[in-house]
C-alpha cells in the first residue's frame, strides 16, 4: 500500500475523523479570529474617516468591532457549507432554557469571585484592560443602554456564539461525543481569547494567558449548555449578560468582606 493510501485509510478511521474534526475546529477558530481582526481594522478606519472617535456611542460600539468580522466569517462559512440546520440551532426558550439563562450568570459570578485570586497567586494578575463597560453605567448613562442592547444582545453575542458554539461545535459533533465536543470547544474558545490578548495593545503575555484561562470556563459552560439545549439563544443571551451585568461585583459589594 502506498503512503498516500495509508494516510487515506487512517483518516477514514474513527481516530482519523476526530483528527479532521479537531483541525476543522481549529481552522474555524483561527479563520474567525483573522476575520475579526479585519473587522477591527475596517471599523476603526471608518470611525477615523468620519471623525467619530470621540462619540460616546462609538466608544460603546468599538468593543464589538471584532464581532463584525465574526459575523462576516460565519455568513461566508454557512454559505459555503449550505447546511444551516447543522450549525444554526435556535428557537423560543423552554423552561429548561430559562433555567440555564438564570443559572449560568450565577456560575460566572462565582468564577469572578474565586478565579482571580487563584490566578494572582500563581503570578497571573488581572491585566485590567479597558473594557468600555464604564460607559454603560445605568446610574450615569441610562440612554446608552438601548445602544448596548442592540449591539451586544442582538448582534455581537449572537455572532460570537454562532462561530464558537454553532460552527466549531457543529464540526466537532460529527466525530466526538458530548464530552469531547465541550472540552475541545472550550479550549478553542480560550485559545481565541489568548490570541486576542496577544494582539491587544497594553496587554502583556501574562495578561493574555489570564484572558485565555479565564474564558475556558465560560467556554466549557456555554458549550455544555448548547449541547444540552441546542439553542443558541441561551448562550447568546448569557454571553451578552457577561458584558453588561457585572453580577460578581454586585455580590462582592454586599458581602461582609
Amino acid at each position: 500500500m502506498s503512503v498516500p493510501s495509508e494516510i487515506t485509510a487512517v483518516l477514514r478511521t474513527e481516530r482519523g475523523r476526530q483528527v479532521r474534526a479537531a483541525f476543522a475546529g481549529l481552522g474555524i477558530t483561527v479563520g474567525a479570529l483573522l476575520a475579526g481582526l479585519i473587522g477591527v481594522i475596517s471599523m476603526g478606519g471608518l470611525v477615523s474617516l468620519f471623525d467619530l472617535t470621540e462619540s460616546t456611542v462609538v466608544r460603546v460600539l468599538q468593543w464589538n468591532y471584532i464581532q463584525v468580522g465574526f459575523a462576516g466569517f460565519a455568513s461566508a462559512y454557512l454559505f459555503w457549507q449550505g447546511d444551516w440546520n447543522r450549525y444554526v440551532k435556535i428557537r423560543w426558550p423552554t423552561v429548561e432554557d430559562i433555567g440555564w439563562i438564570v443559572g449560568l450568570p450565577l456560575l460566572f459570578a462565582a468564577q469572578g469571585m474565586v478565579l482571580p485570586p487563584i490566578l494572582a497567586a500563581v503570578g497571573l494578575p488581572h491585566p485590567q484592560p479597558g473594557t468600555g463597560m464604564e460607559e454603560l453605567a445605568l446610574e450615569t448613562r441610562p440612554l446608552l443602554w438601548p445602544v448596548a442592547f442592540i449591539s451586544m444582545y442582538l448582534f455581537a453575542a449572537p455572532a460570537e456564539e454562532l462561530v464558537y458554539r454553532g460552527l466549531v461545535q457543529g464540526r466537532l459533533r460529527a466525530a466526538f461525543d458530548t464530552l469531547g465536543v465541550v472540552i475541545l470547544g472550550g479550549l478553542l474558545f480560550g485559545m481565541m481569547h489568548f490570541l486576542v490578548g496577544l494582539m491587544t495593545q497594553g496587554v502583556s503575555f501574562s495578561g493574555s494567558l489570564y484572558w485565555g484561562i479565564d474564558t475556558v470556563i465560560p467556554g466549557l459552560a456555554w458549550g455544555y449548555a448548547y449541547e444540552r439545549t441546542e439553542n443558541l439563544l441561551v448562550t447568546a443571551v448569557t454571553h451578552a449578560m457577561v458584558w453588561t451585568v457585572a453580577l460578581h461585583e454586585i455580590v462582592l459589594s454586599i458581602l461582609p468582606v
